[in-house]
């Protein structure tokens, strides 16, 4: 299992990710081209609709994938955050 400090650095690096432009410009064209050919395929044509298909699943699972880890790097830096407040807390009171 990762560390703490990994899991940020990994969320961080996925929010970089999935703010930056040419991904998102890049992300969206592909989904945007791969959905108006699977509508506009024949209806006959089953295995190349398939794929299309497959093909959205996969960019839907990448998205989720990366967005999962900004997630987990969140709550991540949000448990180091109250790890280091009740340390802090914790040497107030043995000053006492």
């Amino acid at each position: 299992m990762a560390t703490l400090e990994e899991r940020i650095y990994e969320g961080n690096r996925a929010k970089e990710c999935l703010e930056n432009e040419a991904f998102i410009w890049a992300f969206e064209s592909i989904e945007q081209e791969y959905t108006n050919a699977w509508r506009t395929s024949p209806v006959r044509d089953e295995e190349g609709r398939e794929k299309i298909y497959l093909t959205l699943l996969l960019l839907a699972k990448l998205k989720a994938t990366i967005t999962h880890s900004l997630e987990t790097g969140k709550l991540a830096d949000l448990e180091l955050q109250h790890r280091k407040t009740l340390a802090d807390r914790a040497k107030e009171i043995l000053r006492f």
